[in-house]
């Protein structure tokens, strides 16, 4: 899924936080967790501002919320963020996923994080769940 979900309603310059466009992007999202049994929590923390490219981020999260929602089943879905330096990591996790279902779904979104010098990798824990962990310098570009 593509999305291209402005974070800015208008042209006026605003600080953004990541915990906003995730409870954004997890409310776009609800209709399908709900179909599939399953719910999203956002742990990322209130205070995590964007600077990087927030529409090319919106469409990055939105894909792995959205490939994740559609692969759920009976799952929590957790969404937490940590910041390191002037990078942020993004970890989705689903208690129910299978590995080998996402892996090839999120090629497309791979290519998407690459945009923004970003990353994208997806781990597989004995205990049926799954990580997608999403990394992205926290940079705004220099025209």
């Amino acid at each position: 899924m593509k999305s291209s979900l402005p974070i800015n309603g208008s042209s006026e310059p605003t600080t953004k936080t990541l915990d906003q466009l995730v409870n954004l992007l997890a409310t776009s999202a609800l209709p399908a967790a709900v179909r599939r049994k399953s719910f999203i929590v956002n742990d990322v923390p209130e205070r995590l501002a964007i600077e990087a490219d927030e529409n090319i981020l919106a469409s990055v999260l939105g894909s792995l919320l959205h490939t994740v929602v559609n692969h759920a089943d009976n799952s929590c879905i957790r969404i937490n963020a940590k910041e390191n330096g002037n990078n942020i990591l993004v970890n989705v996790k689903d208690s129910s996923n299978n590995y080998y279902s996402l892996a090839g779904d999120l090629q497309q979104v791979q290519q998407l994080a690459q945009k923004m010098s970003g990353y994208v990798s997806v781990s597989d824990r004995k205990e049926k769940s799954v990580t997608i962990a999403f990394s992205f310098p926290n940079l705004a570009k220099v025209a």
